[in-house]
């Protein structure tokens, strides 16, 4: 990081002609400079887009994004991006689908995400299923895709957005399969 000149601290008119005090405001702001120049360079720590590859764990940490071992810079930078929003939608389709489309770049028409959410208000005069009430959640992928690893990936992510208390089965299906 480039140093930047000292910056003067500002004095009041009454103190402008004392040697002293201008040495020792001089001293100060000379001090003062690698601080300053860290807080003036704290937003790019902070941006997930601009912050030093060795900020990048420390961002993960604090915003809660979900990584998982083995994804690269740009997909752990784009999880950190999105931390906010998923954290408002976690544990709903939305916020699986958004995750499913940012993260892991299944998008349409290559990749098609269905999820078969039974979480509706069910009331007495519409009991609705009770008993072996499961979250089913298909992912489509294109030929030639290796469908255990996306198994894999589907389960971890379908756990990290399924309510706990709801069993759920995660497929996958290859086209043309």
């Amino acid at each position: 990081m480039p140093t930047s000149p000292t910056r003067p601290l500002p004095l009041p008119a009454v103190y402008g002609h004392d040697t002293v005090v201008r040495a020792f405001a001089a001293a100060i702001g000379e001090v003062m400079a690698p601080a300053e120049e860290r807080l003036d360079d704290l937003d790019a720590v902070l941006d997930p887009w601009r912050a030093p590859p060795a900020f990048l764990d420390w961002l993960v940490r604090i915003t809660g994004a979900r990584v998982e071992p083995g994804w690269d810079e740009i997909r752990r930078r784009r999880a950190v991006d999105l931390a906010a929003r998923l954290a408002a939608y976690r544990g709903t389709p939305y916020g699986l689908g958004l995750e499913a489309r940012e993260i892991l770049r299944w998008v349409p028409p290559d990749f098609a995400l269905v999820v078969d959410d039974p979480g509706r208000v069910f009331t007495d005069a519409d009991p609705g299923p009770r008993t072996g009430r499961m979250l089913t959640v298909t992912l489509t992928a294109p030929a030639g895709q290796d469908r255990r690893a996306l198994e894999s990936r589907l389960t971890r992510l379908v756990q990290a957005h399924c309510p706990a208390h709801l069993p759920f089965k995660a497929v996958v299906t290859i086209a043309g399969s």
